[in-house]
Protein backbone atom coordinates (compact mmCIF):
# COMPACT_ATOMS: atom_id res chain seq x y z
CA UNK A 1 0.00 0.00 0.00
CA UNK A 2 1.48 3.33 -1.09
CA UNK A 3 1.08 6.56 0.88
CA UNK A 4 -0.51 9.22 -1.31
CA UNK A 5 -0.73 12.93 -0.46
CA UNK A 6 -3.32 15.02 -2.32
CA UNK A 7 -2.97 18.79 -1.85
CA UNK A 8 -5.87 21.13 -2.57
CA UNK A 9 -3.78 23.75 -4.38
CA UNK A 10 -5.78 26.97 -4.02
CA UNK A 11 -6.78 26.15 -0.45
CA UNK A 12 -3.14 25.60 0.46
CA UNK A 13 -2.05 28.82 -1.24
CA UNK A 14 -4.71 30.83 0.60
CA UNK A 15 -3.20 29.54 3.83
CA UNK A 16 0.14 31.02 2.76
CA UNK A 17 -1.55 34.30 1.90
CA UNK A 18 -3.47 34.89 5.10
CA UNK A 19 -1.64 33.04 7.86
CA UNK A 20 1.40 35.20 8.35
CA UNK A 21 1.65 38.68 9.79
CA UNK A 22 -0.21 41.91 9.28
CA UNK A 23 -1.20 42.66 5.72
CA UNK A 24 0.30 45.82 4.21
CA UNK A 25 -2.04 47.76 1.95
CA UNK A 26 -0.89 49.82 -1.01
CA UNK A 27 -2.53 52.87 -2.55
CA UNK A 28 -1.34 55.74 -4.67
CA UNK A 29 -0.92 59.12 -2.95
CA UNK A 30 0.65 62.46 -3.98
CA UNK A 31 2.03 65.66 -2.49
CA UNK A 32 -1.39 66.41 -0.95
CA UNK A 33 -0.68 63.69 1.61
CA UNK A 34 1.04 66.30 3.77
CA UNK A 35 3.88 65.79 6.28
CA UNK A 36 4.24 62.09 5.60
CA UNK A 37 4.91 62.83 1.95
CA UNK A 38 7.77 65.16 2.86
CA UNK A 39 9.06 62.76 5.53
CA UNK A 40 9.47 60.00 2.97
CA UNK A 41 11.70 62.15 0.82
CA UNK A 42 11.75 63.27 -2.77
CA UNK A 43 9.11 61.45 -4.80
CA UNK A 44 9.89 59.81 -8.16
CA UNK A 45 8.95 61.47 -11.42
CA UNK A 46 5.27 62.18 -11.67
CA UNK A 47 5.07 62.74 -7.90
CA UNK A 48 3.83 59.17 -7.47
CA UNK A 49 4.33 57.48 -4.13
CA UNK A 50 2.59 54.69 -2.20
CA UNK A 51 0.91 55.01 1.18
CA UNK A 52 3.50 52.53 2.54
CA UNK A 53 6.36 54.83 1.52
CA UNK A 54 7.43 52.88 -1.56
CA UNK A 55 7.75 54.18 -5.10
CA UNK A 56 4.74 53.86 -7.38
CA UNK A 57 6.01 52.42 -10.66
CA UNK A 58 3.90 51.45 -13.68
CA UNK A 59 0.69 51.42 -11.66
CA UNK A 60 2.08 49.31 -8.81
CA UNK A 61 4.04 49.80 -5.60
CA UNK A 62 7.62 48.54 -5.77
CA UNK A 63 7.18 46.88 -2.37
CA UNK A 64 3.97 45.16 -3.43
CA UNK A 65 5.88 43.39 -6.19
CA UNK A 66 8.13 41.83 -3.56
CA UNK A 67 5.08 40.76 -1.55
CA UNK A 68 4.33 38.23 -4.28
CA UNK A 69 7.60 36.62 -3.30
CA UNK A 70 6.54 36.62 0.36
CA UNK A 71 3.44 34.63 -0.50
CA UNK A 72 5.44 32.19 -2.63
CA UNK A 73 8.01 31.89 0.15
CA UNK A 74 5.26 31.09 2.69
CA UNK A 75 3.82 28.49 0.35
CA UNK A 76 7.06 26.58 -0.08
CA UNK A 77 7.92 26.98 3.59
CA UNK A 78 4.56 25.38 4.44
CA UNK A 79 5.05 22.60 1.91
CA UNK A 80 8.10 21.06 3.57
CA UNK A 81 6.55 20.26 7.00
CA UNK A 82 3.46 18.76 5.31
CA UNK A 83 5.61 16.42 3.23
CA UNK A 84 7.78 15.67 6.25
CA UNK A 85 4.71 14.89 8.39
CA UNK A 86 3.22 12.33 6.03
CA UNK A 87 6.34 11.07 4.22
CA UNK A 88 4.32 10.12 1.11
CA UNK A 89 5.36 7.85 -1.73
CA UNK A 90 3.61 10.16 -4.19
CA UNK A 91 2.27 13.72 -4.09
CA UNK A 92 -0.51 15.21 -6.18
CA UNK A 93 -0.91 18.99 -6.35
CA UNK A 94 -4.48 19.40 -7.58
CA UNK A 95 -5.48 22.60 -9.39
CA UNK A 96 -8.80 24.25 -10.11
CA UNK A 97 -10.75 24.05 -13.35
CA UNK A 98 -13.97 25.79 -14.38
CA UNK A 99 -17.08 23.65 -13.70
CA UNK A 100 -19.32 25.12 -16.37
CA UNK A 101 -21.92 22.41 -15.75
CA UNK A 102 -22.58 23.87 -12.29
CA UNK A 103 -22.99 27.39 -13.69
CA UNK A 104 -25.33 26.05 -16.38
CA UNK A 105 -27.39 24.40 -13.65
CA UNK A 106 -27.37 27.48 -11.41
CA UNK A 107 -25.99 30.71 -12.96
CA UNK A 108 -25.69 32.34 -9.52
CA UNK A 109 -23.27 29.66 -8.33
CA UNK A 110 -20.41 31.44 -6.50
CA UNK A 111 -21.69 34.80 -7.80
CA UNK A 112 -20.96 36.24 -4.36
CA UNK A 113 -17.26 35.79 -5.10
CA UNK A 114 -17.29 38.35 -7.91
CA UNK A 115 -15.18 41.15 -6.49
CA UNK A 116 -15.95 44.75 -7.40
CA UNK A 117 -13.89 46.56 -4.77
CA UNK A 118 -10.51 47.41 -6.32
CA UNK A 119 -8.33 46.49 -3.33
CA UNK A 120 -10.00 43.09 -2.88
CA UNK A 121 -9.80 42.39 -6.60
CA UNK A 122 -6.10 43.22 -6.52
CA UNK A 123 -5.59 40.79 -3.62
CA UNK A 124 -7.41 38.02 -5.50
CA UNK A 125 -5.43 38.74 -8.66
CA UNK A 126 -2.25 38.42 -6.61
CA UNK A 127 -3.32 34.97 -5.39
CA UNK A 128 -3.88 33.75 -8.92
CA UNK A 129 -0.69 35.37 -10.18
CA UNK A 130 1.27 33.63 -7.44
CA UNK A 131 -0.47 30.33 -8.19
CA UNK A 132 0.89 30.49 -11.74
CA UNK A 133 4.38 31.03 -10.35
CA UNK A 134 4.00 28.22 -7.79
CA UNK A 135 2.94 25.81 -10.53
CA UNK A 136 5.94 26.85 -12.62
CA UNK A 137 8.31 26.19 -9.70
CA UNK A 138 6.63 22.88 -8.89
CA UNK A 139 8.10 21.41 -12.06
CA UNK A 140 11.46 21.16 -10.25
CA UNK A 141 10.05 18.96 -7.46
CA UNK A 142 8.93 15.30 -7.59
CA UNK A 143 5.28 16.36 -7.38
CA UNK A 144 2.53 15.54 -9.89
CA UNK A 145 0.38 18.51 -10.91
CA UNK A 146 -3.16 17.39 -11.70
CA UNK A 147 -6.04 19.31 -13.22
CA UNK A 148 -9.30 18.70 -15.04
CA UNK A 149 -10.15 21.83 -17.02
CA UNK A 150 -13.93 21.42 -16.67
CA UNK A 151 -14.02 20.43 -13.01
CA UNK A 152 -13.23 21.91 -9.62
CA UNK A 153 -10.23 20.68 -7.67
CA UNK A 154 -12.65 18.99 -5.23
CA UNK A 155 -14.04 16.84 -8.05
CA UNK A 156 -10.57 15.97 -9.27
CA UNK A 157 -9.39 14.99 -5.78
CA UNK A 158 -12.52 12.88 -5.27
CA UNK A 159 -11.83 11.13 -8.57
CA UNK A 160 -8.21 10.43 -7.63
CA UNK A 161 -9.34 9.05 -4.27
CA UNK A 162 -11.80 6.72 -6.01
CA UNK A 163 -9.14 5.60 -8.48
CA UNK A 164 -6.62 4.90 -5.70
CA UNK A 165 -8.96 3.80 -2.92
CA UNK A 166 -6.78 0.82 -1.98
CA UNK A 167 -3.87 3.13 -1.13
CA UNK A 168 -3.21 5.11 2.07
CA UNK A 169 -4.69 8.51 1.16
CA UNK A 170 -4.42 11.91 2.87
CA UNK A 171 -6.19 14.97 1.45
CA UNK A 172 -4.74 18.29 2.64
CA UNK A 173 -7.49 20.90 2.82
CA UNK A 174 -9.65 22.76 5.33
CA UNK A 175 -12.65 22.59 2.96
CA UNK A 176 -15.49 20.84 4.80
CA UNK A 177 -16.86 19.47 1.50
CA UNK A 178 -14.28 16.70 1.76
CA UNK A 179 -16.42 15.24 4.54
CA UNK A 180 -18.17 13.59 1.60
CA UNK A 181 -15.13 11.37 1.15
CA UNK A 182 -15.19 10.39 4.81
CA UNK A 183 -18.81 9.24 4.45
CA UNK A 184 -18.26 7.16 1.31
CA UNK A 185 -16.76 4.27 3.20
CA UNK A 186 -13.18 4.57 2.00
CA UNK A 187 -11.15 2.60 4.51
CA UNK A 188 -7.85 4.39 4.00
CA UNK A 189 -8.78 8.02 3.37
CA UNK A 190 -8.20 10.90 5.80
CA UNK A 191 -8.64 14.67 5.40
CA UNK A 192 -6.06 16.86 7.14
CA UNK A 193 -6.77 20.50 8.00
CA UNK A 194 -3.31 22.08 7.81
CA UNK A 195 -4.58 25.34 9.33
CA UNK A 196 -5.83 23.72 12.55
CA UNK A 197 -3.41 20.77 12.32
CA UNK A 198 -6.19 18.24 12.89
CA UNK A 199 -7.98 15.58 10.85
CA UNK A 200 -11.53 16.38 9.80
CA UNK A 201 -14.20 14.20 11.35
CA UNK A 202 -17.44 13.14 9.71
CA UNK A 203 -20.68 14.04 11.50
CA UNK A 204 -23.32 11.41 12.17
CA UNK A 205 -25.82 13.05 9.80
CA UNK A 206 -25.47 12.71 5.98
CA UNK A 207 -23.38 15.72 5.01
CA UNK A 208 -24.70 16.18 1.45
CA UNK A 209 -28.34 16.12 2.53
CA UNK A 210 -27.61 18.50 5.39
CA UNK A 211 -25.80 20.97 3.15
CA UNK A 212 -28.43 20.69 0.40
CA UNK A 213 -30.99 21.84 2.95
CA UNK A 214 -28.83 24.32 4.86
CA UNK A 215 -27.18 25.88 1.79
CA UNK A 216 -23.70 27.38 1.66
CA UNK A 217 -23.13 31.14 1.74
CA UNK A 218 -19.52 30.78 0.58
CA UNK A 219 -20.72 29.22 -2.70
CA UNK A 220 -23.94 31.27 -2.90
CA UNK A 221 -26.08 28.14 -2.52
CA UNK A 222 -29.46 29.10 -1.07
CA UNK A 223 -30.72 27.75 2.23
CA UNK A 224 -33.99 25.82 1.95
CA UNK A 225 -34.74 25.55 5.66
CA UNK A 226 -33.76 27.37 8.82
CA UNK A 227 -30.98 25.68 10.84
CA UNK A 228 -33.31 24.18 13.47
CA UNK A 229 -35.64 22.85 10.80
CA UNK A 230 -32.71 21.25 8.98
CA UNK A 231 -31.79 19.31 12.12
CA UNK A 232 -35.44 18.30 12.63
CA UNK A 233 -35.64 17.06 9.05
CA UNK A 234 -32.46 15.02 9.43
CA UNK A 235 -33.70 13.47 12.67
CA UNK A 236 -37.22 12.76 11.43
CA UNK A 237 -37.56 11.06 8.01
CA UNK A 238 -41.25 11.95 7.87
CA UNK A 239 -40.47 15.69 8.04
CA UNK A 240 -37.88 15.35 5.28
CA UNK A 241 -40.26 13.29 3.15
CA UNK A 242 -43.06 15.86 3.55
CA UNK A 243 -40.67 18.65 2.56
CA UNK A 244 -39.38 16.83 -0.53
CA UNK A 245 -42.89 15.89 -1.69
CA UNK A 246 -43.55 19.56 -2.52
CA UNK A 247 -42.45 19.98 -6.13
CA UNK A 248 -40.66 23.34 -5.71
CA UNK A 249 -38.80 22.10 -2.64
CA UNK A 250 -37.78 18.92 -4.45
CA UNK A 251 -36.51 20.88 -7.45
CA UNK A 252 -34.44 23.26 -5.31
CA UNK A 253 -33.11 20.39 -3.20
CA UNK A 254 -31.97 18.51 -6.31
CA UNK A 255 -30.24 21.60 -7.69
CA UNK A 256 -28.38 22.16 -4.41
CA UNK A 257 -27.44 18.51 -4.23
CA UNK A 258 -25.97 18.56 -7.74
CA UNK A 259 -23.97 21.69 -6.91
CA UNK A 260 -22.58 20.17 -3.72
CA UNK A 261 -21.90 16.55 -4.64
CA UNK A 262 -18.56 15.68 -6.17
CA UNK A 263 -18.56 14.67 -9.82
CA UNK A 264 -16.27 11.96 -11.13
CA UNK A 265 -13.87 13.23 -13.79
CA UNK A 266 -13.64 11.07 -16.93
CA UNK A 267 -10.20 9.51 -17.21
CA UNK A 268 -9.49 11.23 -20.53
CA UNK A 269 -10.00 14.66 -18.92
CA UNK A 270 -7.44 14.21 -16.16
CA UNK A 271 -4.28 16.14 -17.03
CA UNK A 272 -1.21 14.91 -15.15
CA UNK A 273 2.13 16.72 -15.30
CA UNK A 274 4.94 14.88 -13.59
CA UNK A 275 7.58 16.94 -11.79
CA UNK A 276 11.29 16.15 -11.71
CA UNK A 277 14.09 16.36 -9.15
CA UNK A 278 15.88 19.44 -10.43
CA UNK A 279 16.79 20.91 -7.06
CA UNK A 280 19.64 22.99 -8.50
CA UNK A 281 17.24 24.85 -10.79
CA UNK A 282 14.78 25.35 -7.93
CA UNK A 283 17.52 26.73 -5.68
CA UNK A 284 18.49 29.21 -8.40
CA UNK A 285 14.87 30.37 -8.63
CA UNK A 286 14.63 30.72 -4.86
CA UNK A 287 17.91 32.64 -4.79
CA UNK A 288 16.54 35.16 -7.31
CA UNK A 289 13.64 35.74 -4.92
CA UNK A 290 16.06 36.09 -2.00
CA UNK A 291 14.71 33.13 0.00
CA UNK A 292 17.90 33.05 2.09
CA UNK A 293 16.37 31.15 5.02
CA UNK A 294 15.56 28.28 2.66
CA UNK A 295 18.62 28.37 0.41
CA UNK A 296 21.41 28.61 3.00
CA UNK A 297 23.49 25.42 3.05
CA UNK A 298 22.02 23.86 6.21
CA UNK A 299 18.38 24.67 5.43
CA UNK A 300 18.65 23.65 1.80
CA UNK A 301 20.07 20.23 2.67
CA UNK A 302 17.08 19.66 4.97
CA UNK A 303 14.65 20.99 2.38
CA UNK A 304 15.63 18.66 -0.43
CA UNK A 305 16.03 15.67 1.89
CA UNK A 306 12.34 16.04 2.75
CA UNK A 307 11.47 14.75 -0.72
CA UNK A 308 13.62 11.59 -0.45
CA UNK A 309 10.45 9.71 0.53
CA UNK A 310 8.75 10.36 -2.83
CA UNK A 311 9.13 7.27 -5.03
CA UNK A 312 6.94 8.10 -7.99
Amino acid sequence: MDKILLIDSLNFLYRAAFSFGKKITHSLINEDYGDKYTEWGTPPSGNEICSCGGKWIDGKCEKDINEDYVLIFNFFRNLRPIVELFSPDKIFFVCEGHPQFRYDLYPEYKANRIIKEASKKEAKDKIHRCMDEVIRLMQYLPITICQAINYEADDTIATLVENMKEEDLVVVSNDSDFIQLLQKGYKNCRVYNSMKKVYQEAPEYPYVIWKSLAGDKSDNISSLLKPKKVIEALNNPDILKSFIEIEENRANFNINKQLIEFRMVPEEELILTEGVRNFDALKQEFAKMQFESITNDISWAKYIKTFDCVKY
